[in-house]
C-alpha cells in the first residue's frame, strides 16, 4: 500500500474537568528545567547579565503557542505529529527519524549527573554516577505497568519537590534589589549585550522551555494520555507486567456539525490550554527566572562563570560558602531532581518519537518493505526495545564530550529543526483540519511571528559556519 489510509470517523470523547489537566504540562516542565533553567541560562546571565532574560519570556512564550498548535491535530485526529507529516510529504519519515536520534542520543545530562552525585556523595568517579543513573531511567521505566504513567507520576513528585527547594533558596539569597534587576532583565526587550555567543544564545532560548523536536513529542504524549480522539488509540504497556492495549497505525476524525461534538472540543482545548499555560508557561518561566537571578546575585560578584561538566558543583560550593554544608548538599540535591526529571523525559521522548515512526511506517504507507523487519513487533515491544538500545547507546557516549557543547549542539539543530516545523505547523493546522477546529487569527499571527524569529537564528546560524 502505497498510501497512508483515510482517517476514521467516530464521535469525540466527552474531556474531563478542567482541574484534571496537569499532566502533559509537568512532564513538558520536567523537560525545560534540567537544560536552559538549571545549565544554559545560568552560564549566559552570569557572563552577559540579566538583560538577556527577556529571550527567556519569549523562548518559552513561544513554545507554549507551539506546544498548543501540536496538540490541536492530536486532539483533532488522534495521530502524533510524524504520521501527520508522512501523510503531507512521505520523506519526512526519514527525515523526522534521524533528527531524533542526531539530537538527542547524546548524554549531555548524564554527565552533569554524574558530576553532581560524585560531588553530593564524596566518592566513585563521575561516569560511574553516570552509569548509575541512566541504569535507574530503565528500573523505572520496566517499574511501571503503562510508560507514560509512570513518567508523570514521578515528575509529579520530582518538579513539585525541586520547586519547592528552589523556593526556599531563592527566599534566604535573594533580596528584593536583586529581584528587581531580574525583573528589568525581562522587560529590557531588544536589548543583546556584545559579545554573547550566538549558538550558546539560540541554544539557551531553544531550550527555555523543552525545545527542538520536544515539542513534537506533546502529540504523543496527549496520545498516551488519551486526551481527545487519541482515547481511541491504545497506550504503550509494559510487555511484561502490562496488558496489550490496541494501537492502531492511524487516528481519526469527527463531525464538526454536531454541536456536542463542538462543545467537547472546545472543553479539550481548554483542557490544553491550562495544562500548557499555567503549568508548562507559568511555572516553568517561574523557575527560570529564579535559577537565573540566584546565579547572577552569587556567582557575578566571585567573577564566576558556570561551564561544562562543573555547572551544578560550582553553583553548589557557592552557596556551600553561604549556609555551609546543608546549602551546598541542598544545592547539589536541587539539581539532581532537575537534571534527572530532564533526562529521563528526553530519553522517553527520543524513544516515542523511534517507536511511532517505525510502529506506524512498518503497518501503513509507502516505505513497509523498507520497516518490514519490524513487523512482528508491537508498538510496545518497539518501546522497550528502543529505550535499552538508547540508553545503553548513551552510556557508551558518555565517554566523549563535556555536557555545555553537546547541549549547545543539541539547541542549535534543534533551532534549525524548530524553523522547519513551525511553518510546517500553521500549513497542517489551516488546511488538514475542518474549518471549526483550525487555529484563530491571534494564534496564527503569534505562530507566524515565531516561525520567523526560528528561521531567522537558522539563516544567522548557516551564514556563520558556511559564509
Amino acid at each position: 500500500m502505497d498510501r497512508y489510509p483515510p482517517l476514521v470517523e467516530k464521535e469525540l470523547p466527552k474531556p474531563p474537568h478542567w482541574s484534571k489537566a496537569l499532566g502533559v504540562g509537568i512532564v513538558m516542565t520536567g523537560l525545560a528545567i534540567g537544560t536552559g533553567e538549571l545549565i544554559l541560562w545560568p552560564h549566559l546571565v552570569t557572563k552577559h547579565g540579566l538583560s538577556l532574560l527577556w529571550l527567556a519570556l519569549l523562548g518559552i512564550g513561544f513554545q507554549y503557542f507551539i506546544n498548543r498548535e501540536v496538540a490541536r491535530h492530536e486532539v483533532a485526529t488522534g495521530e502524533g505529529f510524524f504520521t501527520t507529516s508522512a501523510r503531507i510529504f512521505k520523506w519526512s519519515v526519514f527525515f523526522w527519524l534521524f533528527s531524533a536520534v542526531i539530537l538527542y542520543i547524546w548524554p549531555g545530562w548524564a554527565s552533569a549527573l554524574g558530576t553532581t552525585l560524585n560531588a553530593l556523595f564524596g566518592f566513585g568517579t563521575h561516569l560511574f554516577w553516570s552509569w548509575m543513573t541512566l541504569g535507574l531511567v530503565l528500573v523505572l521505566t520496566f517499574s511501571g505497568r503503562i510508560a507514560y504513567v509512570m513518567l508523570e507520576k514521578s515528575l509529579k513528585i520530582l518538579v513539585p519537590t525541586f520547586f519547592g527547594l528552589l523556593l526556599i533558596i531563592s527566599y534566604f539569597n535573594l533580596s528584593w534589589a536583586s529581584l528587581s534587576e531580574a525583573l528589568r532583565g525581562v522587560l529590557a526587550f531588544g536589548t543583546i549585550p556584545d559579545g554573547v555567543d550566538i549558538n550558546v544564545l539560540l541554544g539557551a532560548i531553544v531550550f527555555a522551555g523543552a525545545g527542538g523536536m520536544l515539542n513534537l513529542a506533546v502529540s504523543l504524549w496527549y496520545r498516551d494520555k488519551q486526551v481527545g480522539m487519541g482515547k481511541y488509540i491504545g497506550r504503550i504497556t509494559n510487555p511484561i507486567t502490562g496488558k496489550n492495549e490496541a494501537t492502531p497505525a492511524t487516528g481519526y476524525k469527527f463531525d464538526t456539525s454536531n454541536p456536542e461534538n463542538m462543545k467537547r472540543w472546545k472543553g479539550w482545548m481548554r483542557y490544553v490550554t491550562i495544562d500548557q499555560g499555567v503549568i508548562f508557561f507559568l511555572l516553568g518561566f517561574t523557575t527560570l527566572f529564579l535559577l537565573s537571578a540566584n546565579a547572577y546575585a552569587v556567582l557575578s560578584p566571585q567573577g564566576i562563570v558556570p561551564e561544562g561538566l562543573q555547572i551544578a558543583v560550582v553553583q553548589a560550593q557557592i552557596f556551600g560558602n553561604v549556609w555551609g554544608p546543608i546549602g551546598y548538599n541542598l544545592f547539589l540535591i536541587m539539581a539532581f531532581l532537575m537534571i534527572f526529571a530532564v533526562m529521563w523525559t528526553v530519553i522517553d521522548a527520543l524513544t516515542r518519537m523511534v517507536a511511532d515512526i517505525i510502529y506506524t511506517n512498518t503497518h501503513v504507507g509507502p516505505f513497509q518493505k523498507i520497516f518490514f523487519v519490524f513487523n512482528k513487533l508491537s508498538l510496545n515491544q518497539l518501546y522497550y526495545i528502543s529505550i535499552v538500545v538508547i540508553v545503553s547507546a548513551g552510556a557508551f557516549l558518555l565517554l566523549l564530550e563535556q555536557p555545555l557543547t553537546l547541549l549547545v549542539i543539541s539547541g542549535v539543530l534543534s533551532g534549525l529543526t524548530m524553523a522547519i516545523y513551525t511553518p510546517f505547523l500553521i500549513y497542517v493546522n489551516n488546511k488538514h483540519l475542518p474549518k471549526p477546529l483550525r487555529p484563530s487569527v491571534l494564534t496564527n499571527l503569534m505562530m507566524v511571528g515565531i516561525s520567523g524569529f526560528y528561521m531567522y537564528f537558522a539563516f544567522r546560524i548557516i551564514v556563520f559556519y558556511f559564509a
